[in-house]
């Protein structure tokens, strides 16, 4: 058997037999995806490896999905809660680097010693690199020593963060589906959904005005679908004509849609769905020429006669506005005479193969750009430069891919399936990789550096947690799934956020987890290197 088909046995052996193990439960609590870690922590302990290399192209894979998901709602909630994410990214850095330089005083550690716990603690591979870059400067007969105490404290930091995000619900007793309705009723409140009312023209301002001329807009924000008049009923264009009497439909949300009385009349139940000739479809954006144009550029109505009254988009409703763009993947809801409509759903539904086919050509670019972020070096004064790291790099680069939906000139589409299958593959790939190389020198290093080494790296690792926890929780009164998200990016620990997306069917946890995850890398990466800076000139 040559080394390649050795390393791809061992690799998919382990994917089998963990995630065979991760579908096992025991009172409702399985382990997931991070079965895969504990079966290649065991393949490891028994001589059994599998590349580096491939280790880190499953992270990037998986920092890359992450970030491709959240990327849209990142900038929202970082706008409004982003102080909040980083006092938590510092406070659980912070404290994990204090505890780390007591112990290393206590303990009399060498500064490679003590910052290599720390990393491995953090469970931070970009800080790691970062230390062994002063090392070499200032300390270079040292080096090594970074690389184990990183090797004695990341499998316990790894695999306790796993099941603490795993039994966290049980343990504080606030069950995974009261967050979520709780979040959802936040959400709603927050950025509330589009409601249909009907209105009775009793404004004599609007009589004999066209919609253009109305123009709701410049009391609510809300968009008219139907009128009735008389008994018939039609599509609301801009250049329809209101008379007295007249019955509208506006689109909007609830509070909007109280202005409505003011500006056009008293509300009415009546029924707009008389006229079997007009009709009203949902459908996904999918045909190219449609996106990336404002909806005054697109000229809905002259090009198509047809009238869009809602847009939705990564779980939020949009009112359409003349300044609004679609998006690819979009779900949009459109209102005309029969025919119209169903000839503007089959342009927009574009080629049936559209929505399960993923951008390649905005896909690779994007991972290109990320991981060329992640190698550059960023000064930060005395000698001290950081780089992100390629996952830093790649998981910055797809949030902003995410947020604006396009690579350059290149617009991206990633199918949720094929978003989900990276994601889980990634995840995995990673996993068999940090398992099989931490198990291959787990025992050894515990029998050269002693168990008070390990004990002192999971003490840095359960402080940082715990008091990370109780900021989140007791003072911030963060949603559950946002702790876990929080907690798992401030640890950059990717198996434990699976662990708390395999709990939800939200997106919470992943949003925090992007809100957190810059911050904290940075953070650990400037204490890591500080670490160094400190010791080493006491010594």
């Amino acid at each position: 058997m040559t080394p390649f088909a050795e390393s791809m046995f061992v690799l998919f052996s382990i994917l089998t037999l963990g995630t065979w193990l991760g579908q096992w439960s025991l009172r409702g609590v399985s382990l997931g995806t991070a079965g895969v870690l504990f079966v290649a922590l065991l393949f490891g302990h028994f001589g059994l490896s599998l590349p580096r290399e491939l280790m880190d192209f499953g992270l990037i894979l998986f920092v890359y999905s992450v970030g491709l998901t959240a990327g849209p709602s990142f900038f929202r909630t970082f706008r409004r809660r982003g102080m909040q994410f980083v006092v938590l990214a510092l406070v659980i850095v912070g404290s994990g680097a204090i505890l780390t330089a007591l112990i290393a005083v206590l303990l009399k550690l060498s500064p490679a010693l003590a910052a290599g716990l720390y990393t491995g603690a953090m469970t931070c591979t970009p800080a790691l690199a970062s230390v062994l870059d002063s090392l070499h400067r200032v300390l270079p007969t040292e080096a090594p020593l970074a690389s184990v105490g990183y090797g004695i404290a990341y499998p316990f930091s790894m695999i306790s963060m796993v099941l603490l995000v795993q039994f966290l619900p049980g343990l504080l007793k606030r069950p995974v589906k009261l967050e979520e309705r709780d979040w959802l009723a936040q959400k709603a409140i927050e950025s509330p959904g589009l409601v249909a009312h009907q209105f009775r023209i009793t404004n004599p301002n609007c009589d004999g005005r066209s919609v253009a001329e109305v123009n709701p807009r410049r009391l609510a924000q809300v968009n008219l679908s139907r009128v009735k008049h008389g008994e018939r009923v039609f599509a609301a264009t801009p250049e329809t004509i209101l008379h007295l009497g007249d019955v509208v439909m506006a689109v909007g949300s609830a509070e909007e849609l109280d202005k409505m009385t003011l500006l056009l009349g008293e509300r009415t139940h009546e029924r707009m769905d008389v006229n079997a000739q007009v009709l009203s479809m949902d459908v996904e954006v999918m045909d190219e020429s449609l996106t990336g144009k404002s909806l005054a550029q697109m000229r809905v109505w002259e090009q198509f006669t047809v009238v869009i009254t809602r847009i939705r988009r990564q779980g939020l409703e949009i009112v359409p506005q003349g300044l609004v763009t679609l998006e690819m993947g979009d779900g949009i809801r459109v209102v005309g005479e029969k025919s119209a409509v169903e000839v503007f759903v089959s342009k927009a539904q574009g080629s049936p193969r559209r929505a399960t086919e993923t951008s390649m050509t905005a896909y690779l670019v994007g991972l290109l750009i990320g991981v060329l972020v992640g190698l550059i070096p960023v000064p930060f004064g005395q000698g001290v430069t950081v780089k992100l790291g390629l996952a830093g790099g790649v998981f910055l680069t797809s949030l902003l891919i995410g947020h604006f939906g396009r690579v350059g000139p290149f617009r991206l589409y990633v199918p949720p399936a094929a978003k989900n299958l990276t994601r889980e593959l990634g995840l995995m790939l990673f996993l068999a990789g940090a398992g099989t190389n931490a198990g291959v020198h787990l025992v050894e290093v515990l029998k050269d550096q002693g168990w008070v080494l390990l004990l002192a790296g999971a003490g840095i690792t359960l402080l940082s947690a715990l008091t990370g926890l109780f900021v989140m929780i007791k003072i911030y009164k963060l949603n559950l799934l946002s702790a876990m998200g929080a907690l798992t990016a401030a640890m950059t620990n990717p198996p434990a956020l699976a662990s708390a997306n395999n709990q939800t069917e939200t997106d919470l946890p992943s949003i925090a987890y992007a809100s957190t995850y810059p911050v904290a890398l940075i953070f650990k990466i400037l204490f890591a290197q500080a670490l160094v800076e400190i010791f080493s000139r006491l010594l």
